[in-house]
Order: structure tokens, then sequence, then C-alpha cells
């Protein structure tokens, strides 16, 4: 929307834009970064709680190991993914943060 004029701005995952333009190269020409925030901790992979726990740990440990996998690394590479590894609430602080922030400044108000 923003290459095509019918917005002048947008906030995008960088994941997101990376693929974007690896994959639309001439997107590049039209689309500055004017702001990134971050680093931050990546989206993290969730599964519904009805599932079995024996289901979910092995869904865990298969995506654990899939950067370990010759194969599974050059697919994961096409989404500019290394490997999964696991994580904590905690590791997220960086987001709770980033949004404490945001608030503070006074910018999840559109006044």
């Amino acid at each position: 929307m923003v290459a095509a004029g019918e917005v002048d701005a947008a906030a995008i995952d960088s994941q997101v834009l990376a693929i974007e333009l690896r994959d639309h190269s001439h997107l590049a020409e039209e689309l500055r970064v004017i702001m990134a925030l971050g680093p931050s901790t990546i989206q993290p992979v969730v599964a519904a709680r009805r599932l079995p726990v024996d289901v979910k740990a092995a869904l865990r440990s298969i995506l654990l190991r899939l950067g370990d996998d010759r194969a599974a690394r050059s697919e994961l590479g096409r989404g500019f993914i290394d490997r999964f590894v696991p994580v904590t609430d905690e590791d997220y602080d960086d987001i709770r943060e980033m949004l404490r922030s945001a608030e503070n400044a006074g910018f999840l108000t559109l006044a």
C-alpha cells in the first residue's frame, strides 16, 4: 500500500520486509525505512492448549532440531530463519519495555 501510494507510511516486521524485498526487489527503490525498533525477540511458535502434552513436546523437539538438518536449513533460510530456540516469558521483556515506552510517549492514541 505504501509503494502504491495508498498510505504514506506503515509499520512492518523486519523479517516480512526482508522477504518482500527479496521476492519483489523493485520495492527497494520505492520504500525507505525511516525508523526501526529493536532488535527484539522474534514472534513465538504457539500451539493450542487443547493439544495433548506429548504432541506439543514432539513438535517442540522437532522444531528445535530443524536447524541441524541440512534440508530443513535450506527451507528455513528461505524465511530468513536460522533455527528455533527455547524461550521463556522473560525473553519478551524487551517488547514489554517498548510498549511501556510507546505508552509513556503517548504513541498509542490517535489524537
